[in-house]
């Protein structure tokens, strides 16, 4: 398991779609979005983009988990693996830490250019729950991307994902504060478990907050793992 899990984060690291996507995009539009609403004298604070931004790497970080095993189902390693004493269960918990670990730098450097470029200052429950909080909270993102993978093709998988990934953080309320858009975005938000990351990265000025978001992401991260491994052992089936 350890020398596996060893070999799926250098993958992954070697990647350099996978650092564009969860470093530099979300790292950019930071910068992009603070000078957009500094110049239309917008009250929407630069924490707050921090927040969306961060939450957007992460989640990226973990749904790019499926393109790499879709590949995998593609070229016929996960069979060869099946035939290892790797477990499924096992199988599928190194793709979701892989996906977490590939989530950290995002949660380290959007946080980072925004107390270097705008001066951000938290508290420091508020700077936990924005890094650490949005960190252990994108596990279930990496449980989404191991879902998409085990149902996707390879001629569609980069489609799903992308499509995911705009719709998580646009109707999740990342790219864009909900305060500026119409109220029933916020019910629509509600339901995207982006928007719950999010209010988890936001709940350092009130901690009890952040237990409702605990409680969902958990309710979607069972629900997801307990697809994903039915998925697996379904597929292994017929081989």
């Amino acid at each position: 398991m350890t020398g596996y899990l060893m070999l799926e984060l250098r993958r992954a690291l070697r990647s350099s779609g996978t650092l564009l996507f969860t470093l530099v995009f979300p790292a950019v539009f930071y910068g992009l979005e603070t000078l957009l609403f500094a110049d239309s004298g917008s009250a929407i604070e630069p924490q707050q983009i921090m927040i969306g931004m961060t939450v957007w790497g992460a989640m990226t970080a973990g749904l790019l988990v499926g393109t790499r095993i879709v590949d995998e189902r593609a070229s016929g390693w996960q069979r060869i693996i099946r035939l290892t004493p790797l477990s499924g269960s096992g199988y599928l918990t190194a793709k979701v830490i892989v996906g977490v670990f590939v989530a950290l730098p995002a949660v380290i450097v959007v946080p980072l250019v925004a107390a270097v470029m705008d001066g951000v200052t938290m508290t420091v429950p508020g700077w936990l729950f924005a890094t650490v909080g949005v960190w252990i909270g994108s596990v279930t993102f990496a449980v989404s991307g191991v879902t998409v993978g085990l149902f996707a093709k390879r001629e569609n998988v980069q489609t799903i994902v992308i499509v995911l990934m705009l719709a998580l953080a646009t109707l999740g309320g990342l790219f864009l504060p909900l305060s500026v858009l119409p109220d029933v975005w916020t019910s629509v938000a509600q339901l995207m478990p982006s928007y719950w990351l999010a209010e988890l990265g936001a709940a350092g000025e009130n901690p009890m907050s952040a237990i409702t978001a605990i409680v969902i992401l958990a309710a979607w991260l069972g629900v997801l793992a307990s697809v994903s491994l039915w998925r697996y052992r379904r597929v292994a089936e017929r081989v």
